[in-house]
């Protein structure tokens, strides 16, 4: 049997909103998508990124400013996404990672885990990790007075 080598939802809920993208914001192909939100505009998640919303269902390109696109936000959902550094082992199951962005490319930091925006839950080696957002950081820890 060959593991799938499908990059973006794979299970769990599907709960989405629209959201207007931030300028410049480049989608690339086999990458994750996870974005965090900065003024009300989507912004694509990397390292230092402190806060998590949601995962676009997106093709490849760079979406125009305000361009609004679905983005998943449901914490029951379940990703796939490269490994951007470090190498999965099963004993990382249930562990906190970070996301950076190398080569255009979004993806998961094993070997950190300091803003914990992701909670892995399964993954094989240094391809891919299957990960869920961490309900710990989701939204933008901002009262809507801020």
């Amino acid at each position: 049997m060959s593991e799938q080598l499908k990059y973006g939802w794979l299970y769990g809920g599907k709960v989405s909103v629209p959201v207007a993208m931030a300028a410049t914001q480049a989608l690339a192909a086999q990458s994750g998508r996870f974005v965090y939100m900065n003024a009300g505009a989507a912004t694509l998640c990397a390292d230092a990124i402190t806060t998590i919303f949601g995962f676009l269902e997106a093709h490849a390109h760079t979406p125009a400013t305000a361009a609004v696109l679905n983005c998943i936000i449901d914490l029951t959902a379940v990703f796939r996404i490269p490994v951007n550094s470090g190498t999965f082992v099963v004993g990382m199951t249930g562990d906190y990672c970070d996301i950076s962005i190398s080569d255009d490319i979004q993806g998961a930091q094993l070997d950190a885990s300091t803003e914990n925006l992701l909670i892995i839950v399964g993954g094989s080696s240094t391809v891919y990790v299957d990960v869920m957002m961490n309900p710990a950081v989701w939204g933008t820890l901002l009262g809507a007075d801020a």
